[in-house]
């Protein structure tokens, strides 16, 4: 039986597109971009850190100009989110006893401050021992899988995510990857599938 989950964010642990996309357009507008994203557009670039966002949304903007707006993004969106959170999917006392049974972590190609915001919107800082983001490493998500576990001294680890890009960082790390099938993407060979995050607790039993 593994000892730890490790979990993506977006699209595992809660849904932030709306919020995301409301203030991502404001900000593009501000800086006179003339680009508009639907929901749709957001949801397919989920899982992605920011600046390889910003080569999708802004190809033909210099560099520096449109990494400095996907960070203008980031500050807005994290207060946003710090102060209003975001729909969950999962329920918060199933989360409370799953982190009885296993030490429970985060890993998210994210910028700095997002997932504080998660935690501290939600008060569930107590819950989870410890996460790591792309933005404070600049390191690609299964480097910073490796790193937390060599952090705290994980064995026996799980990963949970919904996109491909989650099921490489689980391969890169050398550990098994639980598909959250209710989430934005898809996955091509998982040890496990979840249709929703309350299955977790079963399928884990079932798996180990």
């Amino acid at each position: 039986m593994p000892n730890a989950l490790i979990f993506d964010l977006d699209g595992t642990l809660w849904d932030t597109v709306a919020p995301l996309t409301l203030i991502w357009n404001q900000v593009f507008q501000k800086n006179g971009t003339g680009k508009v994203i639907s929901e749709d557009d957001l949801r397919n670039v989920m899982g992605k850190n920011l600046q390889e966002i910003s080569a999708i949304y802004f190809p033909d903007m210099e560099r520096s100009r449109r990494e400095d707006i996907l960070n203008q993004c980031a500050v807005a969106h994290c207060a946003y989110l710090k102060e209003h959170g975001a729909p969950l999917f999962f329920d918060k006392d199933f989360l409370i006893g799953l982190s009885a049974k296993y030490e429970l972590f985060i890993v998210s190609n994210c910028p700095c401050g997002y997932i504080e915001a998660f935690l501290e919107s939600q008060n569930l800082q107590k819950y989870f021992k410890d996460y790591e983001m792309s933005g404070r490493t600049g390191k690609s998500k299964g480097e910073n899988i490796k790193t937390v576990m060599e952090r705290n001294g994980c064995l026996d680890c799980v990963y949970i995510g919904d996109t491909v890009g989650d099921e490489t960082a689980a391969r890169t790390a050398d550990i098994p990857f639980i598909h959250a099938a209710y989430g934005f993407g898809s996955a091509n060979n998982p040890a496990a599938v979840i249709q929703n995050f309350n299955e977790l607790l079963e399928i884990l039993e079932k798996l180990f």
